[in-house]
């Protein structure tokens, strides 16, 4: 009796899938630079670039704000460096954006057709091809996954494989 009476009071448990389906995803983000309080954060998942310059205190008076896409979403790992406007005048920052001419990497999963075509051997079609492939697949898990691509083999593979990520 003791048992029936608990069931009719308690209030239903949650399944394991619906709890986790209601509790908060966190990751977290690098923020260096221009900013008054430096260091890792942890931000939900969605949070944007401008929430996570908010928790670290917001710009500097010599932050270039104007440099980085504050709209854009935060990833799990991802290193956020807000430069001052002298580094940006002085070139230490491309005001392109092109994260090739940063020395950088260029990310598969996210750049545009013309960030594509800074990659050596990457025309106009190809990176149609590669964006009609990450949006019909759901994105690259690896560097690798590029000659998943058609037309982009290891030959192609090995001239822009230090010059990707995902």
């Amino acid at each position: 009796m003791g048992g029936e009476q608990m069931e009719s009071l308690g209030t239903p448990a949650l399944s394991e899938s619906e709890a986790q389906t209601q509790a908060p995803v966190y990751h977290y983000v690098h923020i260096c630079g221009e900013v008054n309080a430096p260091g890792v954060y942890r931000v939900l998942e969605g949070s944007r670039i401008f929430q996570a310059v908010e928790q670290a205190g917001g710009f500097t008076d010599d932050a270039a704000s104007e440099y980085l896409n504050l709209a854009e979403l935060t990833e799990d790992g991802m290193k956020i460096e807000v430069p001052s406007v002298e580094e940006v005048e002085n070139g230490e920052f491309p005001v392109s954006g092109d994260p090739a001419a940063a020395g950088g990497k260029v990310n598969i999963n996210k750049a545009t057709a013309q960030e594509l075509m800074t990659l050596t051997g990457i025309g106009e079609s190809r990176a149609a091809d590669i964006i009609r492939y990450r949006e019909e697949n759901g994105g690259f898990q690896t560097v690798e996954d590029i000659m998943k691509v058609p037309g982009i083999k290891e030959g192609a593979f090995e001239k822009i494989k230090d010059n990707i990520s995902v």
